[in-house]
């Protein structure tokens, strides 16, 4: 295997780098930034972000919706950032894009169909909680559990 020699000062001017982007992800788009594509695609490919718990909020749908507009915020991004010098390349992201796009809708639709679905059965424990006994409530969820299975 090849070991090429890396300084402890390159290092860590690689890690200011890769904080400046983790800090402001336009950084590497900034009309400022001096480095070549090469530099920016290297970086913008190897800084990705830690796995986090995305469903830590209560609101799983809305977690949902926020991480597909997210999907496709970066699929345009990295539509953006293709070279107009390879175009097999931009045809297999057109192709890409459009099938996605309309898995990204449907799982979308789904998200949003289940809060309703949510909000009508949270109506509707209020309203029994509201209006009928302990034992009442009791009594319609043995029978609506019988005709659900």
């Amino acid at each position: 295997m090849f070991y090429p020699t890396v300084k402890d000062e390159t290092v860590l001017m690689l890690n200011v780098i890769v904080q400046s982007i983790e800090k402001d992800p336009n950084y590497l788009t900034s009309p400022d930034c001096p480095y070549s594509d090469v530099v920016k695609k290297f970086f913008t490919r190897a800084v990705q972000a830690a796995p986090v718990d995305i469903f830590a909020d209560d609101d799983e749908v809305q977690v949902i919706d926020t991480q597909i507009f997210k999907i496709i915020n970066d699929l345009e991004r990295f539509g953006q950032a293709l070279g107009s010098e390879d175009v097999t390349e931009k045809l297999a992201y057109f192709k890409t894009k459009t099938l996605l796009f309309e898995k990204l809708i449907s799982m979308r639709e789904r998200a949003f169909t289940l809060k309703e679905l949510n909000e009508f059965r949270s109506t509707i424990l209020g309203f029994m909680n509201e209006v009928l006994t302990k034992d009442q409530v009791t009594e319609l969820m043995r029978r609506l559990d019988g005709a659900v299975t």
